[in-house]
């Protein structure tokens, strides 16, 4: 989904699928590894802050140079290395005994964009330098990063895990972890009627509400940059992820660019 000048993917790495629809959810599959890609279409640098299911994952935010993309892949805690995870809705081992029944913003992930000002923003209106306005060290994704990892759930959890328990697997994995060709895609491919056309249909596309967990280990690195005061007023971009029947998955929707994005809705919460 695009606002103004920025845009916001939820991608698969390496396998799987998304869908998004008109509505702003992101049909998904359990278990499905994801990415962030967040898009920077405007000449000025921005800084974006990320959540998902109501929690910040970017701590002091995220800097997105001009005309740029990047990928986030984990949150941005050193103690964190687990890889965002599609988890549906009723796991208490992730979600806690409600199993994120009672959780409104499950699936909900948030963007808040909010652009570097020029440099001649940075001055009084006598040209003096605004000394009371301290440059930030914000972490970003270095355009060169590491070479990705997989996501073999073989890697044993780091200790602290608030997005899911120390050794949780998505139960989609195969049971013979041994194989190099384990994998949570072993579903046959579907023959499936017309996806949803508008977001009046999403309700059909929709099986439940998903959250987000953590999985496997990312090897995703942030270093530090100095950047000057920003906008008042955020852009902000919202997306829902939603596990879809296998009947959505049959063609992909447009990414919208429009001029606000509402919270999509959250489905009803199911046993």
């Amino acid at each position: 989904m695009r606002v103004g000048d920025f845009g916001v993917e939820i991608i698969p790495v390496q396998s799987g699928e998304f869908r998004e629809l008109e509505s702003g959810h992101v049909l998904a599959r359990p278990g499905t590894v994801y990415a962030i890609r967040l898009r920077n279409h405007g000449p000025l640098r921005a800084v974006a802050e990320v959540r998902i299911d109501g929690k910040l994952v970017t701590s002091t935010g995220l800097v997105l140079n001009p005309w740029s993309a990047a990928d986030l892949q984990r949150p941005m805690d050193d103690a964190e290395h687990g890889r965002f995870t599609v988890i549906a809705e009723g796991d208490e081992r992730v979600f806690g005994p409600d199993g994120g029944r009672e959780n409104a913003e499950l699936g909900l992930v948030e963007v808040r964009f909010r652009r570097e000002l020029p440099r001649d923003r940075h001055l009084t209106a006598d040209a003096r330098p605004l000394t009371d306005v301290p440059t930030l060290p914000l972490p970003y994704v270095p355009p060169d990063g590491e070479p990705v990892e997989p996501n073999d759930p073989r890697i044993p959890p780091s200790p602290r895990r608030p997005m899911a328990p120390p050794g949780w697997t998505p139960p989609e994995w195969r049971a013979s972890l041994g194989s190099a060709r384990s994998s949570i895609f072993s579903r046959s491919a579907p023959v499936p009627p017309r996806a949803p056309r508008s977001a009046t249909e999403a309700g059909d596309a929709i099986e439940r509400a998903a959250g987000t967990g953590l999985t496997g280990h990312s090897s995703q690195r942030f270093v530090s940059v100095m950047v000057g005061p920003l906008e008042a007023e955020p852009t902000i971009v919202r997306l829902r992820i939603v596990i879809g029947t296998e009947e959505a998955f049959s063609s992909a929707r447009p990414l919208r660019d429009t001029s606000e994005s509402p919270a999509p809705s959250r489905p009803a919460a199911r046993p």
